[in-house]
């Protein structure tokens, strides 16, 4: 499940899903290997299609380094080269090395000490970073990193502790574009060692019994935790697993062991096992915590970096496919501080005992301050909802888990507004291409945007479908996938929707139905994509009959002429509506301006790149985005208002001003905005029509 914040969105590691956290500490240190250090066969610079012999997951097929099997209490020292380079034909560093080891390990800590050089050889790399995954099985590819950490320190040291396994291990450097127009951090040498240091207590790397129940043989399955137990009392590695070691477990490791016992006065829906059950839409839900207790987990269990206390739990049922939204926000201030969390039930809402023991596994995500108000109250969209799925909306108080605990957690009283919007169309989850040249994975993207002063339009027309299942749809949000190149300046996303007509494959003016454009939107994350934080929301109200239809969107600001934009739209989207030319051959619709000579086709990627493996060839084109609404009568379309506030007003009159003789603006659909477009608005001036 993926799950966005209305506010903030976390962060991931570009093609990883590990988080990725940051050290700003320098130190200076060595890369002289000892000897018999192990020497990695693989260089840094992958050049004229080489193979990067240790490429990891992004090559296809994997591969990767195998340094065998370590001896408990071991050491190996591994030399090597990473860094940034720059790819043939290119002139900047845009291509990133990275080193994926494998290593098997008896149970116990495993440490990796990174030391790197720069290409100079005159000090360390700026920045490292270290990856590692633990007993990653058959396939090294599937699952998230444990860790995932950039750091300035060096050596960068970070360790896990697990039980016997194969682990994987991932050096590079950070990759972003400041670091990519420079040679700070082209390929240098590095030295990692790593450490093996066994368990004080071997039952703690063979134990397959929960460390939260009572059994009769020592030990439990998480070893760093029985090992800090053990080490406290022997007796729980020795002779039995009591509950004595149950307790110091949940005490030392932050485990969690569901029980509620509600306050005197306590709502009726205090514990996760009594939740309200509310509908979509659910008026005067009233959420007040005054004299709540708490059964949730803790902020270390349910991974939310807020601790929350004083809980009240609901139960809402998706309708269908698509956005669940809960707010406070309506009544929420600076005295509201509220958490929210989510809880995916699947099909079944009863939640007895023995299941709330499961939560922490069922945890989709949290929100603090989501309403934009710090200190203030929670809202939170979970974007991919399952058709009669049932959700755990866990609403608390905010406390500081430094100072306090769950009893000195905010009070307030709060309504809770919900919403759903419908998948009106989707083209599914982003995916990357492979260079044909390289076999290198790539999260390509088209631009659309003003990227030069001779490609003021330099749109793309994606082809989509409204379901039948509704005469009308009334069209709330559109989420395009895409990414923000170096050196853009993006003040607007901007769409257009054109009708897609028989006999008349591509777009002209005449068949534009809807345009406008938000202010440019933080991208987030959506997990099932290829790529990190690549979703970017576009705020719409229109209504659409069933169909078929083009969707146009690009970046802009007021100066394009001289100064550019570009919203890279991502390709490789499996769900999408293909383009085929008549030799039965993907393309897609692009323009430079319009409607001059408007859209044509492009086929310059045929060959260049392919898709992953057992993927449609034809989908090579195809643009990932969704688009969001409800099913029903037709809503007044308020023409003029670009920025979808409801009022036709200067702001808008602004951006008709700014697009002047260009078709951003275009009300009429004659292809330019002009005087007609002019008097369309200040005929309409003031407040939309409810």
């Amino acid at each position: 499940m993926s799950f966005k914040f209305n506010i903030a969105c976390s962060v991931t590691a570009a093609m990883f899903a590990a988080s990725f956290m940051s050290d700003s500490v320098f130190a200076q240190c060595s890369i002289t290997p000892p000897p018999g250090a192990f020497v990695s066969p693989d260089g840094c610079a992958h050049l004229n299609g080489a193979v990067d012999s240790n490429g990891g997951c992004n090559q296809t097929p994997a591969a990767f380094t195998d340094l065998g099997t370590m001896t408990s209490g071991g050491v190996l020292n591994v030399t090597g080269e990473m860094g940034l380079y720059i790819p043939t034909g290119a002139t900047t560093f845009t291509q990133r090395d990275l080193d994926w080891y494998l290593v098997t390990c008896p149970a116990g800590t495993l440490e990796v000490s990174l030391s790197t050089q720069n290409a100079a050889g005159t000090a360390q790399m700026p920045n490292s970073v270290i990856f590692i995954k633990m007993n990653v099985g058959v396939d090294p590819c599937l699952g998230n990193f444990d860790v995932g950490v950039q750091s300035t320190i060096c050596p960068h040291i970070q360790s896990i502790v697990s039980g016997a396994g194969t682990h994987m291990v991932v050096v590079t450097v950070p990759f972003d574009t400041t670091a990519a127009t420079t040679t700070t951090q082209a390929c240098g040498q590095y030295l990692m060692k790593l450490t093996h240091t066994p368990l004080n207590n071997p039952a703690c790397g063979t134990s397959t019994d929960s460390c939260t129940e009572v059994h009769a043989s020592g030990g439990c399955n998480l070893p760093a935790c029985c090992d800090t137990v053990c080490n406290f009392n022997p007796l729980c590695c020795d002779t039995a697993w009591d509950q004595g070691c149950v307790d110091q477990a949940v005490t030392s490791c932050g485990l969690f062991i569901y029980t509620c016992n509600p306050p005197a006065g306590a709502p009726a829906n205090d514990c996760a096992t009594a939740s309200q059950l509310i509908t979509v839409g659910q008026a005067s839900v009233i959420v007040n915590n005054a004299n709540a207790g708490t059964d949730g987990p803790g902020p270390v269990v349910s991974a939310c970096a807020a601790a929350m206390g004083k809980d009240l739990w609901y139960t809402i049922k998706a309708p269908a496919n698509g956005a669940l939204t809960m707010s406070t926000c309506a009544s929420g201030d600076a005295t509201t501080d509220s958490v929210m969390e989510i809880y995916g039930l699947g099909t079944d809402p009863v939640m007895t005992t023995a299941r709330a023991q499961l939560l922490p596994d069922m945890y989709i995500g949290c929100n603090d301050d989501g309403c934009g108000i710090v200190g203030g109250a929670s809202a939170a969209t979970l974007i991919d909802a399952v058709a009669d799925n049932y959700y755990l909306i866990r609403i608390g108080g905010w406390y500081d888990s430094t100072l306090g605990n769950e009893t000195t957690a905010a009070t307030f009283s709060l309504t809770l507004v919900t919403s759903f919007e419908y998948v009106v169309y989707t083209t599914g989850p982003q995916h990357y291409v492979i260079a044909t040249a390289t076999a290198a994975n790539t999260n390509l993207g088209l631009s659309s945007g003003c990227i030069a002063a001779t490609m003021q339009q330099r749109w793309l027309a994606q082809p989509f479908s409204v379901p039948s299942s509704s005469a009308t749809w009334n069209v709330s949000r559109m989420t395009v996938k895409g990414f923000v190149p170096a050196g853009m300046t993006n003040t607007t996303l901007n769409y257009v929707v054109w009708n897609r007509l028989a006999g008349n494959p591509a777009p002209i003016a005449a068949d534009q139905v809807f345009a406008g454009s938000v202010a440019f939107p933080v991208a987030y994350d959506v997990a099932a994509d290829d790529a990190a934080t690549a979703a970017h929301d576009i705020a719409a109200s229109f209504a659409l009959p069933s169909g078929n239809y083009y969707l146009t969107a690009y970046a802009s600001n007021a100066a394009c002429a001289t100064t550019f934009s570009n919203f890279a739209w991502f390709i490789s989207a499996y769900d999408g509506v293909n383009l085929l030319d008549s030799a039965g051959l993907p393309f897609a619709w692009r323009s430079v301006t319009v409607p001059t000579p408007g859209f044509v086709k492009y086929t310059a990627l045929n060959g260049a790149y392919t898709m992953q493996a057992g993927a449609d060839p034809n989908d090579l084109y195809n643009t990932a985005f969704d688009i969001y609404g409800a099913p029903g009568a037709s809503a007044p379309v308020c023409v003029g208002d670009y920025n979808n506030d409801g009022i036709r007003n200067g702001a808008d009159l602004t951006t008709l001003l700014s697009a002047w003789g260009t078709p951003d603006a275009d009300i009429t659909g004659d292809g330019t905005t002009n005087g007609a477009d002019l008097t369309t608005l200040l005929s309409g001036w003031g407040v939309c029509p409810n």
